[in-house]
């Protein structure tokens, strides 16, 4: 290392009186005095000096002995004097990136054959924008890592020089984190305004000033800074402790409310008996909503817990795909703004630097590990463009896959409407079943009774009659088991064959189970079973499941009027006397004339009346043949087929 120290520089000459001759004058470099050029010290200071040098000159750290600046060598002690900054720089940065020194190594190292020049060196380093060094300096370093002395740097000397001060990087590692620390607790903790606002309008805080105070101890990674996750934590913190003071203030108002309730209910009695019992089935009807409302909410929030939780477990991949989504930009314009160096690649520095500058409330810092693990598949601790646009594309295959398996299932589908409709269930069941079972007929009539003949063929003689002799045509006599041409006349079953188009040597064997029988006839009763399953069991439970959803929605719908009808009511009670007798009068002159239209409609509904029967969502027309009240059923004879079908009188209308 060189240290420059003050160089004396003469600044011009006077006459003095005694002597004609000049004086060269020089200022002193430590006190500056002007003294005499030839000075061996200065009076002032009493600095001493070792003479005049046209050269600049610098004091060796080593020895202290002066050397001119550009020396590259102390003359006195040998000591090889290095930009040591540029090891300092590189060894950070091997530091900081955790990349590999035989991968950076190999880096450096174009011709490959395992040392570095000084040329390979030189555009290594500017490659990684690290130091642009003169050709002298490039020579010092290498002097400085070239242990050996041969001129250039192999693997050892590299991997030596990259960690040989690795205690002492640690330990300024250790000291920076622990005054970062000590910083960061004295100051404020920050935050995305526009994160709090989000958090705190979806969890109704109000207080600004006292969420910020609670939230600052819920910074989980001690850097400072309050992301959306740790601002949401707090959120659900405060409003489990403010619904702890809550319940208590509301079991004190329930309280004051049900002693009010009650003092209006025994007013309300001995004035008003009749209007009590309206009252009464108005709370009623009030408490069944609220309890349903109640439950609606309860579901709504474990539907907002569980998609909190969904969010938590996001792939730090996928944030980063948001993150270019709501920006609108490309993979390409989003590599280049993360590649802050311009070398084609993503260190982790730039990653965490470009995080932490623009997206620190989307992204957390500890994701960024993982996903440079995602994204590197060479493993070379760097991410190139080609890396980065794979890992997107794949993310995008893998989106496609869970949205189409994430999508409802509608009940009933189009399919089971149909399986479940009146139609199919008239006709093509009874038509499916009826081809199955001919198909099993068929099949055993092939296998057992062998509907092809195979006269002629190749068979194994078996008498018909033991006691016929059979003469070959050579003259020899047949006997059991011979192979011969079948003769219906001699052999057992007349030579009957099985069909086998896809078994046997040929199309035609001997009668019996063959491989394509077998499997047809496996085939045949699996269908014929699966079809009765779905006809006589699950078409039916079909129907009863949608029955009763569309039941649900009824009564869903006719408890939001029961609720405005209670709250009707409950504007009306304040009225006076005259108003409730003038409403009484109006009601029972409306229900006068609904029971009236009903008898009309039911004059006009009868036996023999010809009406249409929804089934099904199918519309059936016929002639009403029975009623049963107790059940609330109808039976009609359907218009031209004569068949009788039965539904609900509720279903049933005019033409």
């Amino acid at each position: 290392m060189i240290i420059a120290i003050p160089v004396v520089p003469m600044i011009g000459g006077i006459m003095t009186d005694d002597e004609n001759e000049p004086v060269a004058m020089a200022e002193c470099g430590v006190c500056r005095a002007v003294i005499p050029l030839d000075s061996k010290e200065c009076p002032e200071c009493d600095a001493t000096f070792s003479g005049v040098s046209d050269v600049a000159l610098g004091e060796c750290g080593a020895c202290k002995a002066l050397v001119p600046l550009d020396s590259t060598r102390c003359s006195e002690c040998g000591v090889v004097f290095v930009a040591d900054d540029v090891v300092d720089i590189l060894r950070k940065w091997v530091n900081d990136t955790g990349i590999n020194i035989r991968k950076l190594f190999d880096r450096f190292d174009e011709n490959s054959d395992g040392m570095i020049d000084s040329g390979e060196l030189k555009r290594g380093l500017l490659s990684l924008n690290l130091a642009d060094l003169p050709p002298t300096q490039i020579d010092r370093l290498i002097q400085e890592i070239d242990r050996d002395e041969n001129g250039l740097i192999d693997l050892d000397e590299f991997d030596k020089i990259l960690k040989g001060e690795d205690d002492d990087v640690e330990n300024e590692v250790v000291e920076e984190a622990e005054e970062s620390k000590e910083e960061s607790s004295a100051k404020p903790m920050g935050f995305s305004d526009n994160v709090l606002n989000r958090v705190m309008k979806k969890h109704g805080i109000e207080d600004r000033e006292a969420f910020i105070a609670h939230a600052s101890s819920f910074d989980d990674d001690d850097n400072g800074y309050l992301n959306d996750r740790e601002l949401t934590n707090a959120a659900q913190a405060w409003g489990e402790s403010s619904d702890e003071s809550e319940e208590e203030s509301d079991d004190e108002v329930q309280e004051t409310e049900e002693v009010q309730e009650t003092d209006e209910v025994q007013e309300t009695e001995e004035d008003h008996s009749d209007e009590d019992d309206a009252s009464e089935v108005a709370e009623d009807t009030e408490v069944e909503i609220e309890a349903e409302m109640d439950e609606e909410d309860f579901d709504i929030d474990e539907e907002e817990m569980e998609s909190e939780e969904v969010q938590e477990i996001v792939s730090p991949l996928h944030i980063l795909a948001n993150m270019m989504d709501e920006h609108d930009i490309s993979a390409q314009r989003f590599f280049n703004d993360l590649d802050k160096d311009g070398n084609g690649s993503i260190s982790r520095t730039e990653l965490i630097s470009v995080i932490q500058e623009k997206y620190s409330d989307m992204i957390n810092i500890e994701d960024v590990e993982g996903l440079i693990e995602k994204m590197d598949i060479d493993g070379d601790g760097m991410i190139d463009i080609m890396e980065f646009t794979e890992s997107m594309e794949s993310l995008d295959d893998h989106d496609d896959t869970l949205d189409e398996d994430a999508k409802p299932k509608e009940f009933p589908s189009p399919m089971q409407r149909r399986m479940m409709s009146k139609s199919w269930n008239d006709t093509v069941w009874p038509l499916i079943h009826t081809a199955f079972g001919i198909m099993i007929v068929l099949l055993l009539v092939n296998a057992l009774l062998g509907p092809v003949d195979g006269s002629g063929g190749m068979v194994e003689y078996v008498a018909k009659d033991p006691t016929t002799i059979v003469m070959t045509d050579d003259g020899t006599i047949l006997e059991e088991g011979s192979i011969y041409e079948c003769d219906i006349t001699y052999q057992e079953g007349e030579c009957a064959n099985s069909l086998t188009p896809l078994s046997g040597e040929s199309s035609s064997m001997p009668k019996g189970f063959y491989l394509d029988g077998i499997m047809l006839l496996m085939m045949s009763i699996i269908g014929i079973v699966s079809s009765l399953f779905i006809h006589l069991i699950k078409a039916p439970a079909w129907r009863a499941r949608a029955k009763a959803m569309k039941e649900h929605n009824e009564d869903k719908a006719d408890a939001e009027e029961a609720s405005s009808e209670g709250e009707e009511l409950d504007g009306e009670d304040g009225e006076g006397e005259d108003d409730v007798d003038e409403e009484h009068d109006d009601d029972s002159e409306g229900d006068a004339e609904d029971d009236a239209s009903e008898e009309t409609d039911d004059d006009e509904i009868d036996i023999g009346s010809h009406v249409g029967l929804t089934f099904d969502d199918e519309e059936v027309f016929g002639t009403i043949i029975e009623f049963d009240d107790e059940e609330g059923t109808v039976t009609i004879k359907e218009d031209g087929s004569g068949d009788e079908v039965t539904g609900y009188q509720e279903d049933m209308f005019i033409e």
